[in-house]
């Protein structure tokens, strides 16, 4: 905490990624920081009442990525499907014989339908596929993306491929467990994009090993980087990539303005700096 109160103090602004930003730090930097804002999205990683408390605006860059990490999403559920890792792996052993399943008629569940979800079945809208989509928030009807709104229950038995788009909260943490995992059809594909602590990754490799779930394509994880130790590599039915799904130059320059803007709106007071927690303006 103190190298990294180091870093931070001085600055009224910051530009973050990961960081440690706990109690201790922000309650440290009162005072002195103004408004840290989160290169990214995800913000589970800061404590928002601590910042509050401390007279600390947080803000992130909400839709900068969704693109990227839409596109990767779509990569994973191609790549689980056709099983391309596996066709990689036998070719380069000598094999000549591979076979795979398709998108085509398949149903695809959106757990979480935000920007990242819309951008999903934009993508998707093409395939002759169905597309059911579930959030606490109803889903707005849009003809264009052909999207079925549906409870999580009736989103799980009828889905071929389950995707998660929903942030880290208390509520959503270890949501993906044996009892979720259940509900899925057998034989089903998880895909992860949004963050790995959605997911009991015991209860997961388990479903994995008893073909409850077909495979699985993670880019985030409970822990990260993801351990040697982890079971998941051991198994040829997972996709696994670095969180990495929003490391494109595009989405990079994208984040980075957004960011820059938020810096000069909240110092203007012209316009929406995105700020997480507003009510950080009482503690000051």
């Amino acid at each position: 905490d103190a190298s990294f109160i180091g870093q931070v103090r001085g600055h009224a602004y910051v530009i973050s990624g990961p960081g440690r930003w706990n109690a201790a730090v922000l309650s440290a930097l009162k005072g002195s920081l103004r408004l840290a804002v989160k290169f990214g999205v995800g913000v589970d990683h800061i404590d928002l009442d601590a910042a509050t408390r401390a007279g600390i605006a947080i803000a992130n860059a909400p839709g900068c990525n969704a693109m990227a990490v839409a596109e990767h999403t779509v990569t994973l559920i191609l790549a689980l499907l056709r099983r391309v890792g596996q066709a990689d792996a036998k070719i380069r052993q000598g094999r000549w014989h591979h076979q795979c399943d398709t998108l085509i008629g398949k149903t695809v569940g959106l757990v979480g339908f935000g920007q990242i979800a819309r951008q999903v079945a934009s993508f998707l809208v093409g395939f002759p596929i169905t597309l059911l989509a579930y959030d606490i928030r109803p889903v707005e009807n849009d003809p264009s993306l052909r999207v079925v709104p549906v409870g999580l229950d009736e989103l799980l038995a009828r889905s071929d491929i389950v995707s998660l788009h929903l942030p880290l909260t208390e509520t959503t943490r270890n949501l993906v467990d044996d009892a979720f995992l259940a509900r899925m059809k057998r034989g089903a594909y998880l895909v992860n994009t949004a963050r790995g602590g959605l997911v009991n990754e015991t209860d997961l490799v388990n479903a994995l090993r008893d073909g409850q779930i077909g495979g699985a394509g993670l880019d985030t994880f409970a822990v990260e980087p993801l351990p040697l130790s982890s079971p998941l590599l051991e198994l040829d039915n997972v996709i696994l990539s670095p969180h990495c799904a929003s490391n494109t130059q595009q989405a990079f320059r994208s984040i980075l303005a957004c960011c820059l803007d938020n810096i000069i709106t909240f110092k203007t007071g012209c316009g929406d700096a995105h700020v997480l927690n507003p009510d950080y303006a009482a503690y000051l």
